[in-house]
């Protein structure tokens, strides 16, 4: 028989405890796939986003012939943020020989008006009258496609005008090709950054526990292989090629599961609107790489955790005295905070910082077995109840096997930590919704209230008029209170008084800032849903593979007499002290390398929400262990019946 028909065939009858150990494995590695692929595909999906939208600001290098300029403008109809981009083309013969912006059929034309789908929507209601008198045309000339589009919820206005007097202001273009990141996704870009970072050892922790728990019920029927005259090469391939199998199949249920999550995926309003579900569809060598990325791990996760079967299959059938964990691993916590602390609040540093932060939960990862192996001993010491003392010396036995299965929740811990000290989740909101502060070209402050005046009145509107702030001698600020009622009608009356700035309140103002701060919020419950699906299922699969590994020892003491509930409660308590002792501080620790990176700041949004977001942390803690501690119990009192 060969290797791989005896591996289909170990897969499929994998005997006492085994079933339950591969759905297990299987389980963990379709999330772990499904993970990976939400990663790679959504950071390719924002680059795709920017290329349709980097002609905006890709500006002219120095010497490059200049096709025309484009003058950014912040917008704003009924509360909703609009970008206006009006193009200008500045010499025409170059135009001629120029593809036009994305998503429009030619270079706009003075007095054209091209909207996106959302903005024509927003045309055909209330606003279309308004909007028709601001932009001099009955209705839009024509409709910006996707390729020229971040999202399909973009409120965008591209305007064909003359060139202003003021040949300064607006951006020179070469082409109208250009590719320039977009401000906004750069930043996002540099926040997957972050969250790879944070998330990435609850993702390997997650693929090592995947292959530990099917690893674990292949070292009996392995080790007897050995005993029968299987060489160590012969084993290990046997082993490989069986976890391969489980890996594999997982890999593609996960490939399956994101492509059918797609559309869902999409709906996500993140870097201004929701995404085209093209943005998010697997390209055809991130599917390779990804049946060939996660089966890879998971058989070297497998290989190391069979390394007694390798060496000595005596190991295995007589017991095998574990290496014990040493204080080095809490020197490790030292080198994260040390590096933040030197690096932290430089906009220079961040590669150093986001190096910073690995090593902090690597060392939480790392410090935890040790951390337990004290705790245990100081448990099974003092323990005043027989459920008390088996919990104490199985977390003392094998402190890293008691860690392994919370090992992701509690670095999910140093993740809402961090975030909760370093993200600003709330906007100060002081501007004033009930008065607009307009720039006049004019030369003096009478002139210019005189204009402003003059259009409130034709407009038969309310208005109340005084000056503002003089900037120079050629720009003059009016100050135009107004009813709520009529704040439309008054933007409109006054639209064009300056023709680089539209006017806008204060509160208005903040719409801007608050695209930026909503894609902070939401990527932080992005980034802490991926933590907590990688948690969950590395817990689940932790939970079934301690109720594996325990079923000997708990058969042996059913057999003597030690009620059942007792064995289940100890294993309760053992579950759940791993996250109380180490998981609490590790929130600690993770706030404190937030303070290190913030320079020592505080928090930079107002509120309460990081601290709701600890609390929170902390229950679905408590409750993830505690399901999947009611999950493992079955299996625990299945594997050690009589």
């Amino acid at each position: 028989m060969r290797m791989w028909e005896l591996a289909i065939r170990f897969v499929r009858r994998p005997g006492q405890g085994g079933r339950a150990a591969n759905l297990a494995a299987f389980g963990a590695t379709a999330v772990v796939s499904l993970l990976i692929t939400f990663l790679i595909a959504g950071s390719l999906g924002l680059v795709d986003r920017s290329d349709r939208i980097g002609w905006r600001a890709s500006q002219a290098d120095k010497g490059d012939p200049v096709v025309g300029k484009v003058y950014d403008v912040k917008d704003v109809a009924n509360g909703t943020a609009i970008l206006r981009l009006d193009l200008a083309v500045t010499n025409p013969s170059r135009n001629a020989g120029l593809q036009p912006p994305p998503g429009l059929p030619h270079t706009p034309k003075p007095g054209e008006v091209w909207v996106s789908p959302a903005l024509a929507k927003l045309w055909r209601g209330d606003l279309g009258e308004q909007l028709s008198k601001r932009y001099h045309v009955p209705k839009p000339t024509g409709v910006i496609s996707d390729a020229g589009l971040s999202s399909p919820d973009e409120q965008v206005v591209i305007r064909g005008v003359e060139p202003l007097a003021d040949k300064e202001s607006g951006t020179d273009l070469s082409t109208w090709r250009g590719t320039k990141m977009d401000d906004r996704i750069q930043i996002l870009l540099w926040l997957v950054g972050f969250g790879l970072a944070l998330v990435i050892f609850p993702v390997l922790s997650l693929v090592g526990q995947a292959a530990g728990v099917a690893a674990k019920r292949r070292e009996h029927r392995l080790a007897a292989l050995r005993l029968a005259g299987a060489t160590r090469t012969q084993v290990l391939r046997l082993s490989a090629v069986e976890q391969a199998i489980l890996a594999v199949a997982g890999a593609a249920v996960g490939l399956i599961a994101y492509t059918v999550l797609s559309p869902l995926i999409a709906r996500i309003p993140l870097g201004g609107g929701r995404w085209y579900v093209s943005d998010l569809t697997v390209a055809p060598w991130l599917v390779l790489l990804v049946m060939v990325l996660v089966p890879v791990l998971s058989v070297l996760s497998a290989m190391i955790g069979l390394g007694r079967v390798s060496i000595t299959p005596l190991g295995v059938t007589r017991g095998h005295t574990r290496k014990a964990v040493t204080p080095f691993r809490l020197v490790l916590l030292a080198a994260g905070p040390l590096l933040l602390a030197v690096v932290g609040g430089s906009a220079t540093a961040l590669v150093p910082i986001i190096i910073g932060i690995a090593l902090g939960a690597f060392a939480v990862r790392i410090g935890g077995p040790f951390v337990l192996d004290r705790v245990g001993r100081i448990l099974a010491r003092t323990a005043n109840s027989p459920s008390t003392l088996l919990a104490g010396r199985r977390l003392a036995d094998d402190p890293k096997a008691a860690f392994r299965p919370v090992a992701a929740l509690v670095l999910a811990g140093f993740v809402s930590g961090f975030l909760s000290v370093v993200m600003p989740f709330n906007l100060k909101g002081n501007g004033s919704d009930n008065a607009f502060e307009v720039a006049v070209h004019a030369p003096t402050a009478k002139a210019a209230n005189e204009l402003v005046a003059t259009r409130i009145k034709d407009a038969g509107l309310h208005a109340q008029v005084q000056p503002g702030e003089a900037y120079g001698d050629k720009v003059q600020h009016v100050l135009v209170s107004f009813p709520k009622a009529e704040r439309e009608q008054t933007r409109t009356a006054l639209y064009d008084v300056s023709p680089d700035s539209v006017p806008i309140t204060g509160a208005e103002r903040d719409l801007f800032e608050a695209g930026m701060l909503l894609d902070l919020k939401i990527g932080v419950l992005l980034l802490l849903g991926v933590v907590f699906v990688t948690g969950a299922a590395s817990t689940a699969a932790g939970a079934v593979g301690t109720a594996l590994d325990q079923a000997g020892p708990a058969k042996a003491l059913r057999r003597s007499g030690v009620p059942l509930k007792v064995i289940e409660r100890s294993a309760r308590l053992a579950a759940v002290l791993p996250v109380i002792v180490v998981g609490l501080p590790t929130i600690g620790m993770g706030a404190f390398c937030g303070l290190l990176a913030n320079a020592g700041a505080l928090p930079l949004g107002e509120g309460s929400a990081g601290a709701f977001l600890l609390a929170g942390q902390v229950i679905v803690g408590l409750v993830l262990v505690s399901v999947a501690g009611a999950a493992g119990a079955p299996v625990l009192r299945k594997a050690s019946a009589n």
